[in-house]
């Protein structure tokens, strides 16, 4: 059991009685805090900003340095301040209780700059990310449509970058060179509609169904059939590459996205632990002498044993 000395001396956060919270002190040291951090952000973006030379592109390089790091120095010492002030109007306090008081003041304005930021680079934001989702809602429509519609191949056909009229030039020149009728890219979509729309949902062209419906469903000969097959494999196997590739690529941009993110967050994590540590010393920092001693004064001393307790010692500022 810790003795009345060291509970006067309060000796670590658990000594002494429960720590009363005065949450107007709390306030009035987030107000400070947050006002004093608005200050001095404008000013060192001011001095920051105004030292760029227009005819020195390397002066902007110096400003970014300055304003960064004035960035991370301009919390700090506000959170020390609104400690301050959180510490000296808590009332009869000790040097434990004020950096408790400087600890809450810290969570409040975290939460509150953090609110305040999200709001903001909403409002800015917003017609950019309302942009975005507009041109996202309006290709996911296109390709549901283009896999979706009775015209199978025509569709479907070209959203991977195939060409009906294309697989069948070789053939339809020969027929014509021999007097025969065309195949029209129609009839070749009509022919392999159920077969390409199974290859894209399956992402596999199977050339043996393909080569018999399109000897079955049209005038062409098996030679020929299975030339125009060759071509719309070849085709589909071209666009199932480019698909893979912008897949990986999408993959690892991802990837180097999370890294960063990683990155970032433990920058966030070490400038919120420092303005925790900040707020903490300016709580046990206005706390003063007198407030300390009036705390220290009104703490019970342990009765001895068998004994009755002394009175109660009580001094006022």
């Amino acid at each position: 059991m810790a003795t009345a000395a060291q509970q006067r001396a309060g000796v670590g956060f658990l000594a002494g009685p429960p720590v009363k919270v005065s949450w107007g002190s709390i306030f009035a040291g987030v107000v400070t805090a947050l006002g004093l951090w608005a200050l001095l952000y404008s000013f060192g973006l001011a001095l920051g900003l105004s030292s760029i030379n227009p005819q020195d592109a390397g002066s902007a390089k110096s400003s970014g340095i300055f304003t960064g790091l004035w960035g991370l120095i301009s919390p700090l010492i506000a959170l020390f301040v609104g400690g301050i002030v959180a510490g000296r109007c808590a009332g009869v306090q000790t040097k434990a209780s004020g950096g408790i008081h400087g600890m809450v003041m810290w969570g409040l304005t975290t939460l509150v700059g953090i609110w305040l930021l999200g709001n903001m680079v909403s409002a800015l934001a917003g017609g950019l990310f309302s942009v975005g989702k507009s041109a996202v809602q309006a290709t996911g429509s296109a390709v549901s449509a283009g896999a979706s519609q009775a015209g199978g191949l025509g569709q479907v056909a070209r959203s991977f970058g195939l060409d009906a009229n294309d697989a069948l030039r070789p053939v339809n020149e020969r027929l014509v060179a021999e007097g025969k009728p065309a195949i029209t890219a129609n009839q070749l979509e009509a022919a392999t509609k159920d077969v390409v729309q199974t290859a894209v949902q399956q992402g596999r062209l199977d050339r043996q169904l393909l080569v018999s419906s399109i000897a079955e469903n049209t005038a062409l000969s098996r030679a020929d059939a299975q030339e125009v097959a060759s071509r719309v494999e070849s085709q589909f196997n071209a666009a199932q590459g480019q698909a893979g590739q912008a897949v990986q690529q999408v993959q690892t941009g991802a990837l180097q996205a999370a890294d960063a993110t990683g990155k970032a967050f433990w920058g966030v994590f070490g400038a919120l632990f420092l303005g925790l540590i900040s707020a903490i010393l300016g709580g046990t920092v206005g706390v003063n002498k007198r407030q300390r001693i009036s705390a220290e004064g009104a703490v019970v001393t342990t009765p001895p044993e068998g004994g009755l307790p002394p009175p109660r010692r009580e001094v006022y500022p």
